[in-house]
Order: C-alpha cells, then sequence, then structure tokens
C-alpha cells in the first residue's frame, strides 16, 4: 500500500470516530434538554390548570349568585301577585255569597241525622254478670257463674280459697281439669308473686307474666305454658278475703286494657253477692230442705241435721248430732209453720257453712283446744244477729237451731268443743 492511500485510510478512521463522538456528545445533551423542558412543561402546566380551575370557582359562585337572586325576587313577586289577586278576589267575589255560605252550613248542621249510640260491649257483658249472680242462690253457684262467665274475658281462670297460709284451687276454666284435680292445686301465699300481691294489697295485682320473681310457681301449676298477662283479684266475703280470683292472658294487657277493670268488678261483685245470700230468700224450687222429724212419745223430736248446703270447702262427713228441741207434734204443725221451721234451719245451716269455709285454720284450732267459740266469736254473733233478724220471732224463740247448727258443722257433734 501507498503511503498515500494509508494516510487516506487512516484520516478516514480518525474522522468518523471523531464525528461518531461529536455525534454521541450530542445525543447526550438533547437527552439533558429533553429532562429540563419536560420539567418546565409540567410546572407550566400544574400553573395554568390551577389557574382555569380558579376562575372556573369564580364563574360558578358569580352564577350560583345571580341565580339565587333571581329566585328569590320571583318568589316575591309571585307571592306579592298572588296575595293582591287573592286579596281582590275574596272581597270581590267571596263577599256576596257569606250569608249563603252561613245558611248552607246550618242547614247541613241540624239536617245530619245523630249518629246512633253503640252499646259497650264490656259493659254489657258486666251487667249479664251481675244479673246471672242475682239469680244465683248459694255461694258455689256464685262462683261458678263468676267463673264461667270471666272465661271470655282471658284464657285461663282458677278460683283459689284462702287456708291459713295457703291458697288451695276450687274450680278452674281454661284447664281442661277436673273438679278433684283443681281442688288438690295448692300454692304457698309466703311467696313473691301476683296472688300473694292480691292478697296482701286487698285490691289486685296485675302486669306481665315476669311482673313477680315467683310468678312461674303459680304457672307452672297449670302447665309449662307461661302467659303474657297475670292478674289476681280478692273476692272478700264479709270484709274479709275469703278467695283469690286468679286469671291470665296469651295477650299484651295493652291489647285488652280493660280486663283489669273488669275482672275486680266482677270479685267485688261477686262478694257482695255471697254476702247477700243470707237475706235472699230462696226460690221453693231450689229449696232441699228435709222435712219436720216425727214426734216422740214424750213430745220431744229429734232434729234431723240437713244436707251441708252446697257451699265450697264445707265438710259433708262431719258427724250429725242429734239435738232434741221442743216441737209440737206432726200433726198440729200448719203447712206454713213447717216452711218457716224449715227456713230457719236452712238459714242457720247457710250461715255456720260460711263460718267454717272462711276459718277453716280457726276451726281446726278451736276443735283441738275446744275454744271455739272464744277464736269464732265476732262471727258467731254476727251470724247470730243476721239468723234474729231473718227468723220469725216465734220460731228462734222456741228453737236452738242456729246452736244446733253450731254443735253439728263447727263442733263435729261435740258441744264442749265450743267452749261454751
Amino acid at each position: 500500500m501507498s503511503f498515500p492511500e494509508y494516510l487516506k485510510g487512516r484520516i478516514s478512521d480518525e474522522y468518523k470516530n471523531l464525528i461518531l463522538q461529536k455525534l454521541q456528545e450530542v445525543k447526550e445533551q438533547v437527552n439533558g434538554l429533553d429532562g429540563v423542558v419536560d420539567s418546565s412543561l409540567s410546572e407550566v402546566n400544574s400553573d395554568l390548570r390551577n389557574s382555569l380551575e380558579r376562575q372556573f370557582d369564580e364563574i360558578r359562585q358569580n352564577l350560583d349568585h345571580q341565580l339565587n337572586q333571581a329566585r328569590e325576587r320571583i318568589s316575591s313577586n309571585l307571592k306579592s301577585a298572588m296575595e293582591e289577586r287573592n286579596s281582590h278576589w275574596n272581597q270581590s267575589e267571596i263577599g256576596g255569597f257569606e250569608p249563603q255560605m252561613d245558611s248552607l252550613v246550618s242547614d247541613i248542621v241540624y239536617n245530619v241525622p245523630i249518629p246512633p249510640k253503640v252499646e259497650n260491649a264490656d259493659l254489657k257483658s258486666l251487667t249479664d254478670l251481675s244479673s246471672k249472680l242475682d239469680q244465683a242462690g248459694s255461694q258455689s253457684e256464685v262462683l261458678n257463674v263468676l267463673l264461667e262467665h270471666i272465661s271470655g274475658w282471658v284464657d285461663r281462670a282458677v278460683l283459689f280459697v284462702i287456708k291459713g297460709d295457703q291458697a288451695a284451687g276450687w274450680a278452674s276454666v281454661g284447664l281442661g281439669w277436673e273438679v278433684h284435680k283443681t281442688r288438690m292445686t295448692k300454692i304457698s301465699l309466703d311467696r313473691e308473686h301476683v296472688l300473694s300481691r292480691a292478697l296482701s294489697t286487698g285490691i289486685g295485682a296485675y302486669g306481665p307474666a315476669n311482673m313477680y320473681p315467683d310468678n312461674s310457681e303459680v304457672f307452672l301449676l297449670f302447665s309449662e305454658h307461661f302467659p303474657e298477662t297475670a292478674l289476681a283479684f280478692p273476692i272478700l266475703v264479709r270484709g274479709k278475703t275469703a278467695g283469690i280470683l286468679y286469671a291470665d292472658m296469651n295477650n299484651d294487657l295493652a291489647e285488652k286494657p280493660d280486663v283489669p277493670n273488669l275482672l275486680f268488678l266482677a270479685s267485688r261483685i261477686a262478694g257482695l253477692c255471697i254476702d247477700a245470700l243470707p237475706l235472699k230468700k230462696p226460690s221453693p224450687a231450689k229449696e232441699t230442705v228435709p222435712a219436720i222429724p216425727r214426734p216422740l212419745t214424750s213430745q220431744m223430736a229429734v232434729a234431723s241435721v240437713a244436707a251441708v248446703a252446697d257451699v265450697p270447702g264445707v265438710d259433708d262427713t262431719a258427724p250429725q248430732a242429734a239435738v232434741t228441741m221442743p216441737l209440737p207434734k206432726a200433726a198440729e204443725v200448719p203447712d206454713e209453720e213447717q216452711k218457716l221451721h224449715e227456713e230457719a234451719k236452712r238459714f242457720a245451716r247457710l250461715l255456720v257453712s260460711e263460718i267454717k269455709l272462711y276459718n277453716e285454720a280457726q276451726v281446726s284450732a278451736g276443735r283441738e283446744h275446744k275454744d271455739l267459740y272464744d277464736r269464732l266469736k265476732d262471727d258467731i254473733e254476727r251470724s247470730r244477729r243476721m239468723y234474729m233478724d231473718r227468723i220469725p220471732t216465734h220460731i228462734h224463740s222456741s228453737t236452738n237451731y242456729f246452736y244446733e247448727e253450731l254443735v253439728r258443722t263447727l263442733a263435729n257433734g261435740d258441744p264442749s268443743l265450743l267452749g261454751m
């Protein structure tokens, strides 16, 4: 190779490398410029965006302000126009019709028929109960009528008789029980439940099933079902609580708010009816009084003791004492006189049976200590006065029916137990 050719090739390579080196430097400078340009453009864009947003907010606020002002002006103008129009129309159009309108209203008022009065179902039911109780001739009738009637007001009901510190079942509805099962039911009154609460208040107790902590003891006597509402009201006889009317419902009390008032009045009416029984003259159809016993040869007759009146709790297995009493011969006693004697014995039996029913604990203690009269003096003398007031003087002055009934029913035929 000649030197010129070598020199030419060498220079070409050096120039090529130099050109490539320069191109690389230009490329790096361009890349550096791209970063600077991108950063500058980003800042410009951000400033421009913020500026536009501020302008848009100002425009929007101005538009909202102007729209609100326009709305208020339109509303005010419309209201003024309507008031002006109404005022003008009332004065010009209605004014002439006021007399006619008054006349029309008067005609309507006077010609509208009075709505018929609707009979109150609860009051009617209570009235029906009172009427039924008036027809009852014995305590058991009164109590059975009471239970049967209130079964339309509640789901279940049980009548308890007070025996010392216990309440003993006497009759029930809604449980599907036989009488003997009800009478085997007993619950202590020294627990905090609706029965003991009714006894302590003398008025009644009612409320939700969980109102008293020991209510569950009452519910479990009947079934495992717990009601929504439990109610209990005392039955007062001669000022004493002789029994408790228990009832429960599967409804909340708010659904039947009148039931407590109905049961309170029903129990009070029943107690008053029992109080009044000795004063009622029995219907001849209901009398089951035995005839006057035949006379003895000594003109002394043995007083036969009649079956115990159908009063709950009366012990009809007590021995029947034979007590002598002076009576004319049967042939010499007119029919009317026989009826008076029968009525006197029936009334004495009813009075003394009531004493025993409502004082069982005292009767048991009196028999044991032979002081029945001292323990029951108030009740005995009160009943004796009722007997004397009811029975004609010539009957009670010549017989001892009341005393004989005290001996038979209270003292089991042993006069010494009276302690008189």
